[in-house]
């Protein structure tokens, strides 16, 4: 939960931009470039440390939920971006979703 209570603070500033991976990725829309391997690569290390946190929680199925935190993550990010407002707790609510439905409640 941590890591969405975290992501919640800066979305409520004026000069939050998202996610650089996040940007990188989607500006350069070429998934052979470097930068586009580095963004991979950080997603890649977020959705193991999910895992790995889900394992320990004793989610049942902590691959699929990895994935699932990953998404929400970056689906807040970019929410925040376009919509232009606050996440106003809405990342939050949607990781304990996640985790409540997973069996970590």
């Amino acid at each position: 939960m941590h890591v969405f209570e975290q992501l919640e603070s800066p979305s409520a500033s004026p000069d939050y931009l998202g996610c650089p991976f996040v940007a990188t990725a989607f500006e350069l829309k070429s998934p052979e470039h470097p930068a586009s391997a580095v963004a991979r690569q950080f997603k890649d290390v977020l959705t193991d440390f999910f895992r790995k946190e889900a394992r320990r929680g004793g989610a049942h199925d902590p691959d699929l939920l990895a994935r699932q935190l990953t998404v929400a993550f970056d689906g807040s990010s970019s929410r925040a971006v376009v919509q232009d407002q606050s996440l106003g707790g809405l990342a939050v609510a949607t990781a304990t979703a996640l985790l409540d439905s997973a069996g970590m409640a």
